[in-house]
């Protein structure tokens, strides 16, 4: 399946939580299949882009990160449905954020980037199918924080949504992964190429291969450190020298391809925003920000994720069936991948949604 790049410029300005306000905010997107099926949002992770399924050119090495689910006969069926996948506010890859050039002062906003929250990521969102004229989706879903605005844009909207999938999620962000999130902030903030955000642009600082590198640890598993650097060793003499070499080359491989895209501005802008995630934001307690929901509700985490372990799911789960009973269902997918699980387990996440989807079992 070819993809191809999309874009749409939001026919009215787009106000933040904060009271700025974006003037013709652009919006880059992929749409796949049916052009008058049923539509799915896809929303991607914090750090990667909105390219989820397909090839560009056949050419290309590897397809979209969740081409196993989107496609003829895959569980998000093109030959069934519209299939959207959004790059979020702040992202990377398109849509507005400090990469932006503001037109009201024709550079790029850099540093100037308004803060963002991810209720105004799951409002963007919204904005965005108000301008394709889409008034209800038959699906929504995504990885981690794709899943975060999927599970937001349920509470938010719950008249413009039929069902969700939440992959590695949680009612509101954790301690531990704002605390990894501010770790990689400060890294680029202390970086003498950062100069207060106003660095050259395309250019990677070497903050980001630091970065790059925690990420490696800290999104997956001792069990994968084990089986990949460790086990293959066999013991005798320098056995441990050499599994300290297979672990330095595992978190150092094709380094300067990850950070090739990387930008400090939108990074900062995105884990900000993803660190506001709380569905209990506005409300008197978490239990009543999660009942806001009112679609069936797929949870899937993963055994080995410590930012989002299965439990963080559970407790949503918990809440909502407490007062609809049979309204969410939680499965587990078994991985050594951790959190990035979500899009390394493609089979497993398959079998899970086709399960659960109507009409895909």
């Amino acid at each position: 399946m070819l993809a191809q790049k999309k874009s749409l410029i939001l026919p009215h300005p787009f106000s933040t939580e904060g009271g700025a306000v974006l003037k013709a905010a652009p919006v880059a997107y992929e749409e796949y299949g049916r052009t008058d099926g049923p539509v799915i949002l896809i929303c991607h992770g914090g750090l990667s882009s909105h390219h989820a399924a397909g090839k560009f050119a056949d050419t290309d090495l590897a397809p979209g990160w969740w081409d196993g689910l989107i496609g003829p006969g895959k569980p998000f069926d093109t030959a069934r449905f519209r299939i959207l996948s959004l790059n979020a506010l702040g992202g990377m890859y398109g849509s507005c954020s400090p990469m932006t050039v503001d037109p009201l002062t024709g550079c790029r906003y850099g540093p100037l980037f308004p803060t963002i929250t991810m209720r105004d990521q799951v409002r963007f969102a919204a904005s965005f199918l108000d301008a394709l004229g889409i008034e209800k989706l038959w699906c929504m879903t995504g990885p981690s924080m794709g899943s975060l605005h999927t599970l937001n844009f349920a509470a938010m909207y719950p008249e413009r949504i039929e069902r969700a999938v939440a992959v590695a999620t949680a009612a509101r962000m954790t301690a531990s992964g704002m605390a990894m999130h501010h770790l990689m902030m400060n890294a680029f903030r202390a970086d003498p190429g950062f100069q207060a955000g106003w660095y050259a642009p395309g250019v990677a600082l070497g903050a980001a291969k630091i970065i790059a590198q925690v990420i490696k640890l800290y999104y997956t598993s001792e069990a994968l450190y084990k089986t990949l650097c460790a086990d293959t060793v066999t013991h005798g003499p320098g056995a441990q020298a050499q599994r300290a070499a297979n672990a330095n080359a595992f978190i150092q491989a094709g380094l300067d391809t990850a950070v090739a895209a990387y930008d400090a501005n939108a990074f900062i802008a995105t884990l900000s925003a993803i660190n506001t995630h709380d569905l209990a934001e506005g409300f008197a307690t978490v239990e009543e920000g999660i009942r806001r929901i009112q679609c069936p509700l797929l949870l899937v985490n993963i055994d080995s994720d410590h930012e989002f372990p299965p439990y963080a799911a559970e407790e949503v789960s918990a809440t909502l069936n407490a007062a609809r009973p049979g309204q969410a269902t939680t499965r587990v997918i078994h991985s050594m991948w951790g959190h990035i699980g979500c899009i390394r387990e493609p089979e497993q996440l398959a079998r899970h949604v086709s399960e659960w989807l109507p009409g895909c079992s």
